[in-house]
């Protein structure tokens, strides 16, 4: 059973609430997107878990995986929707295979505390055989 620990340094900003609506320039419809403060969060998410995977031969497919988010302050945050950032940003750096019930089997986020210098999310990835 494989077993990796990956760490994100920095502040886990939310997808989910920072999202803005525009009007798409083709067709005048109205669509939402994310801010670019998200999406460089995300980025930088992606590059952090490349890196530390680059020995990884192929993405994992079913597992475990647990966040343990240590923020900035007290500032109101919901850790699901950091914990959703999170899985996205996995599954495009290609760590794991899919952030859907087919490859994740478990998901256990908690607070870690407060780390005003240092704020991070450790994440504890464990293959499941089959």
């Amino acid at each position: 059973m494989k077993k990796i620990e990956l760490t994100y340094y920095g502040m886990v900003i939310s997808k989910k609430n920072t999202k803005r609506i525009i009007r798409n320039a083709k067709t005048g419809k109205p669509m939402m997107i994310s801010n670019k403060a998200a999406l460089a969060n995300e980025h930088d998410m992606i590059n952090q878990f490349s890196v530390q995977t680059l020995a990884q031969d192929k993405p994992i497919g079913k597992c475990k995986i647990s966040i343990v988010i240590y923020e900035p302050n007290l500032q109101r945050r919901d850790l699901d929707n950091q914990a959703t950032s999170i899985l996205d940003a996995l599954t495009r750096s290609e760590v794991i295979k899919d952030d859907s019930i087919k490859c994740v089997k478990e998901l256990n986020v908690r607070l870690g505390g407060i780390d005003r210098e240092n704020p991070k999310a450790i994440i504890t990835i464990t293959e499941e055989k089959g």
